[in-house]
């Protein structure tokens, strides 16, 4: 597959624009690819999420999970600052900060359309889910990983890097096992109101095989952070 852009590049949309030939054999090689062996951390997070969401995967949990991966982007943009502030002397360190800080922004506002389209979608089955499972406890949890990610991020990067590799490959083989659990969203048309940024897909299904796309980009950026880190 050929990437429009190269990895961290910022952008408004997808992390790469694929065709739908190509999300379709993103999805193909991902539900035939292992996953990652996930740190105890991960580990931890998966069962807690799937403890107060529910195992099985549904457009809220998505909703739910998007809020919560994205915090690790703020919590190293913020911990940037905060180390930069440390430098004593203007440096090729300090550049680095500066070029990870808009790669932060960059994964940020990608994961922020995810979250919108969710929205939407779970607006357009007309579910009514409980506020507090699904809304209040989601941010609850996001503030807790947030503090997580942010002091891995200043005592030991690589921590920080290996976490949310863990949890990107985690979310890119879900939403491929999520859209192959419902063959029907292949004739299921989707175009978002609320994310129009996002692109124009042919169906349900494409929008959220690209979702799963950006989540795999979203690992293989830290996967080469934490070769760096090291």
């Amino acid at each position: 597959m050929s990437e429009s852009t190269p990895l961290g590049a910022r952008r408004h949309g997808a992390m790469r624009l694929l065709s739908p030939a190509q999300r379709r054999q993103w999805q193909d090689e991902t539900l035939h690819s292992p996953r990652l062996r996930y740190g105890i951390p991960a580990w931890l997070l998966f069962r807690l999420e799937d403890v107060v969401f529910g195992p099985g995967r549904s457009v809220p949990k998505f909703r739910a999970l998007e809020i919560i991966n994205r915090v690790a982007y703020q919590a190293w943009e913020q911990a940037a600052y905060y180390l930069a502030g440390k430098l004593r002397e203007r440096s090729a360190r300090a550049r680095q900060l500066h070029d990870t800080v808009e790669e932060d922004r960059t994964e940020q506002d990608n994961e922020k359309w995810h979250a919108l389209i969710l929205d939407e979608l779970e607006a357009a089955q007309g579910r009514r889910e409980s506020w507090f499972r699904f809304r209040l406890l989601p941010q609850l949890i996001a503030f807790a990983v947030y503090q997580v990610f942010w002091l891995m991020r200043v005592l030991r990067p690589s921590w920080a890097y290996r976490f949310n590799a863990d949890i990107e490959d985690h979310a890119e083989h879900e939403y491929a096992q999520f859209v192959a659990e419902h063959p029907e969203w292949d004739a299921t048309p989707f175009h978002s109101l609320a994310a129009p940024e996002y692109g124009r897909y042919e169906s349900l299904a494409d929008v959220l095989r690209q979702i799963g796309d950006d989540e795999g980009v979203h690992k293989r950026i830290s996967l080469d952070r934490l070769t760096r880190a090291r």
